[in-house]
């Protein structure tokens, strides 16, 4: 996620114009994918209702014909003699059923294979069942029924009504229609006609041609009563005027005349538009434009913007100081003008910090050979001063001795130009100086060294220990006191870690002090002439900030000085 972050943050001039640019695509597909589905569905829309319209006129007119067929029936029945005669008479007449069986057989299904179930009932209370049919109420259980009396009270010769159950066992368990009609003579009545349609042969008119997924149909008498729908939840409910209100246009209404019934068919839009099979199509086709010009747009714009990129990329060498790092003079008119103006400048640079750097290396190896040489005299002094008293005394080995580590140890200083030397090769010189000390002090003051195996061939600054080791037998010891001084290297992580530690005199600090603190530059401890000062500006010129040197110290105690310079294994 970090290098994901770095990436964006080193290309934010790429990312930006990319991202200005595939908003700007993405707002102008969408604006016109909206209005090109907007219109889409409105066109799909108004076409499917337009078929709609069409499929509710054939529904119409299959209900009028339901309804002709159904009072065929009636007006056969009405306009029977025979009818007449058997709902009339007190006797029975066999035949004349049989007769008019024979009359009704071509009545026996209504429409499109609807069972007619015609059922005759006379005010005699002689009764007529068609299609075999068993009536499940007595004549004059029927005759005295608030639906007969109704139909008296009523000008009219028939009525549609809704039942929950059917007139004859085999429709007892089914909801219908149920047609009824006065069967009368010289404008007496003298019976009653009845033709029961079950819902489900009523509704087979329209969920024929209408499909359910779309469409919930309701047909409803002058009362609201739903007597045939789709959803059969709410056959026989009276359903809210409102329900109806013709504000939505997914709403079509279609009268039933014959019946003074409504036909409502509701057409749920969003299953409509959601089966269309444009949207996702429309939809997938745009996001692969956006995407295969997003792609090109790309590719553009990084062409563009890679002299700027590449120019950017050169940067850093700079910064460190290398400029060599030309950049390729391509692009546009205004990236090429760039790139020539980076070069010319990069020579220039190139030119001056050459001869800056030429400048500084001669005055840094000048430096360097000032503070190698910076030995005290009055250590040469002594030490002459020593081997002469040798031989005075007529210890002639140990004046030769003596001289010839003196020599060994000039040679080392004045003749060895390398900058640095392995950590076992200095501390093998550090041995004839610290033969010569001996002169001096004797063998009072004892010294060791422990150097991990890692350390071994680890480069350190020539000279860098001596000012150091010099320092602990001039002041560490004073008054012929007797002492030890340890030497320890090891390897922590990348840095070389060197620490001096003799058990002297020590001096009083309030705590672990830099060689820039007060209490160092008090303490005056020199080295050899050249002090601390001299170890922190060679470290300093070699290492720069990379390398440290401490003091701790406790009065009566001891010493110890740690130098934490970079480990470099040659």
């Amino acid at each position: 996620m970090n290098k994901l972050k770095q990436r964006l943050s080193s290309s934010e001039l790429f990312v930006k114009i990319l991202l200005v640019v595939i908003f700007c695509i993405v707002i102008t597909s969408f604006f016109t994918l909206s209005i090109v589905i907007n219109r889409s569905k409105k066109t799909y829309i108004d076409t499917y209702q337009a078929s709609t319209l069409i499929l509710l006129d054939k529904i119409q007119k299959d209900y009028d014909s339901l309804n002709d067929n159904v009072n065929r029936i009636f007006d056969l029945a009405d306009n029977s003699q025979v009818v007449e005669d058997y709902l009339t008479a007190q006797n029975d007449h066999s035949g004349t059923i049989i007769e008019f069986i024979k009359q009704m057989e071509s009545t026996r299904s209504i429409f499109e294979g609807t069972p007619s179930n015609l059922m005759l009932i006379g005010k005699n209370g002689k009764t007529f069942v068609q299609n075999g049919g068993i009536k499940k109420q007595s004549a004059d259980n029927f005759l005295t029924s608030e639906l007969v009396n109704k139909l008296n009270e009523s000008q009219s010769i028939s009525q549609y009504v809704y039942q929950n159950s059917g007139p004859t066992t085999a429709t007892e368990d089914q909801s219908g229609i149920l047609y009824v009609r006065k069967l009368t003579h010289n404008k007496s009545v003298f019976g009653y006609a009845m033709i029961f349609i079950a819902e489900k042969d009523f509704g087979a008119i329209y969920e024929d041609l209408l499909s359910d997924t779309f469409h919930t149909v309701f047909i409803v008498n002058p009362d609201n009563q739903v007597i045939s729908s789709t959803n059969k939840k709410v056959l026989g409910q009276t359903l809210p005027k409102k329900f109806f209100q013709e504000t939505n246009e997914s709403v079509t209404k279609v009268p039933l005349y014959s019946y003074h019934f409504t036909l409502y068919n509701t057409v749920d839009l969003n299953t409509l538009i959601a089966n269309m099979n444009l949207i996702k199509p429309t939809i997938l086709i745009a996001v692969f434009a956006i995407i295969l010009v997003s792609i090109f747009a790309f590719f553009i714009i990084r062409k563009a913007t890679a002299p700027i990129y590449q120019l950017i990329e050169h940067i850093p060498a700079v910064k460190q100081g290398d400029f060599s790092q030309k950049v390729d003079v391509a692009g546009t008119y205004e990236t090429r003008q760039l790139g020539l103006a980076y070069n010319m400048m990069l020579e220039d640079l190139d030119s001056y910090f050459r001869h800056i750097l030429e400048t500084e290396a001669d005055k840094r190896l000048i430096e360097l050979h000032s503070l190698q040489l910076q030995i005290q005299p009055h250590f040469i002094y002594n030490t002459l001063t020593a081997i002469k008293f040798l031989i005075w005394q007529n210890e002639n080995d140990r004046a030769l001795e003596a001289l010839d580590n003196f020599i060994h140890l000039l040679r080392y200083t004045l003749s060895n130009k390398d900058e640095f030397v392995p950590l076992n090769q200095e501390l093998h010189e550090m041995t004839a100086y610290i033969s010569i000390l001996k002169l001096r002090y004797g063998n009072r003051i004892q010294f060791s060294q422990f150097i991990d195996e890692s350390c071994q061939e680890a480069l350190i600054p020539k000279m860098i220990l001596q000012p150091i080791i010099e320092n602990a037998y001039l002041h560490a010891f004073p008054n012929e006191q007797p002492g030890l001084i340890q030497l320890f290297a090891r390897q922590v992580n990348s840095q070389l870690i060197i620490e001096i530690i003799d058990n002297g005199i020590g001096f009083q600090t309030t705590e672990t002090d830099s060689l820039n603190s007060d209490t160092l530059k008090t303490a005056q401890l020199h080295y050899s002439g050249v002090g601390l000062n001299n170890i922190q500006e060679r470290i300093t010129l070699i290492y720069g900030q990379n390398a440290t040197i401490r003091i701790e110290s406790v009065s009566e105690k001891g010493t110890q000085i740690t130098l934490n310079i970079p480990l470099m294994i040659p």
